[in-house]
């Protein structure tokens, strides 16, 4: 059952969809991941639940969640700030393999960015001090206050060794939201990005 606030917020948005069944496969079997996708691409995705549609609306863009790439070798995994990705281990910094990442149970779309703008050196020292972080609590609070969740946690440490990184913050006034955030889209709609892969591809 929807807890009383999150009832709220639905019936206020007016959506329609919260319940909409998810695809039920994500995996293109015609897309080469592991020689495509590379260490520091981002993945995006847009998610199936009642959270992420708020970040929809409020933020713009196509996708709720976004993560970084880590490792291409055995398997591609990716780092990020979630909520209930792992029920046993909630509202913290965790690794996800791209399996884990895109299953339908959590992602109605995702897409693959690579921003061309971070040197190979760069990459390494980022992905260094994100994994540093793994486990650390999922913070959801304005820019002027701490904070850790899925775009703070990759511009921090992005903007540490790429100083020139810019983007936008919003301000969201909404119930239990208000003051200065980042979205997803944000980073989406950063200019010096290349766009990999997306699914579904705009023409299916």
């Amino acid at each position: 059952m929807l807890s009383s606030r999150y009832l709220f917020i639905v019936l206020f948005l007016g959506i329609s969809s919260v319940f909409a069944n998810p695809p039920s496969n994500v995996f293109d079997k015609t897309f080469d991941y592991r020689s495509k996708i590379r260490v520091g691409d981002w993945i995006f995705r847009k998610g199936v639940n009642i959270d992420s549609m708020i970040i929809n609306q409020l933020g713009g863009g196509e996708f709720s969640h976004i993560g970084m790439v880590i490792s291409v070798e055995d398997e591609i995994k990716i780092i990020h700030a979630t909520t209930d990705d792992d029920g046993n281990n909630i509202n913290q910094v965790i690794i996800s393999t791209l399996a884990e990442f895109i299953t339908p149970e959590l992602a109605q779309k995702y897409a693959i960015a690579r921003p061309n703008f971070i040197s190979d050196t760069q990459f390494e020292q980022i992905i260094a001090e994100l994994v540093s972080k793994q486990g650390a609590p999922f913070i959801l609070a304005p820019r002027d206050k701490e904070h850790l969740y899925c775009t703070t946690f990759l511009y921090d440490a992005i903007i540490k060794f790429q100083p020139n990184f810019k983007v936008e913050w919003k301000y969201a006034n909404f119930p239990l939201l208000n003051g200065v955030y980042l979205f997803p889209s944000a980073f989406a709609n950063h200019e010096n990005i290349s766009w990999i892969y997306r699914y579904p591809e705009e023409n299916q």
